[in-house]
């Protein structure tokens, strides 16, 4: 019998917290006390994780990559694979272009490092659960190169994108944010956030970063660029 989803009162995320260090998921979820986000469950590793996401639905997972009982990257391909929708920030120690990049082809919205401050935390939080990126232009750009782009033309879409819904579909995976692609396609910022909206709708992702990672796989966009 399958879990019931859990259900959050309005402007309140759940949470599930992923990390082998029982004091550090301690801290974090007291950081988190009193604030719009509410953790509902806890995980030591990533088979934990899975177990735990079916049970409880959460909207957000804070994810660790290296843990005693199961690699993270792998655990957030599996979570993915399950629960599309599933927005999963990696927080972790390793500052590794290579993890980060496995963590955004693995379908992460965003990747941050343990060192970070609550205030900071907090913000990051707020912006990936308004769809806004966490990551830098050349963080994006990095992340993106190496994956391989479809040659068979763009997959069918249950809704297909229109014109302008590619057009800001590349600007965003350049990794423009709402206000700088407004000025660019001379439409309001407003405008922007709901072809921003329409896209993720229709392409079946958690976010802006995973829109950029459909936009690479189907060759929408080019990544070779070096900085």
């Amino acid at each position: 019998m399958s879990n019931p989803k859990q259900v959050a009162p309005y402007g309140e995320t759940t949470v599930l917290l992923v990390d082998d260090h029982a004091i550090w998921r301690g801290g974090v979820k007291s950081m988190l006390e009193d604030t719009t986000f509410r953790v509902v469950g806890e995980a030591s590793s990533g088979r934990e994780a899975l177990e735990q996401a079916r049970a409880l639905r959460p909207q957000l997972v804070l994810l660790d990559i290296r843990m005693a009982g199961g690699d993270g990257l792998d655990a957030l391909e599996t979570l993915k694979a399950e629960h599309p929708l599933l927005i999963v920030v990696m927080l972790t120690t390793y500052d590794n272009p290579t993890f980060m990049a496995r963590a955004v082809a693995g379908g992460a919205a965003g990747y941050l490092l343990k060192g970070i401050g609550f205030q900071e935390l907090l913000d990051a939080l707020h912006a990936v659960m308004q769809g806004e990126m966490l990551l830098s232009i050349e963080h994006l750009q990095r992340s993106l190169r190496g994956l391989s782009a479809e040659t068979n033309g763009l997959p069918d879409l249950v809704k297909p994108l229109s014109e302008r819904e590619v057009e800001v579909l590349r600007l965003m995976a350049a990794g423009l944010s709402n206000r700088d692609i407004a000025p660019l396609l001379f439409i309001g910022e407003s405008t922007v956030k709901t072809h921003v909206g329409h896209i993720i709708c229709k392409l079946g992702v958690s976010d802006r970063v995973q829109a950029a990672v459909w936009a690479a796989r189907n060759g929408l966009i080019s990544v070779t660029q070096e900085f």
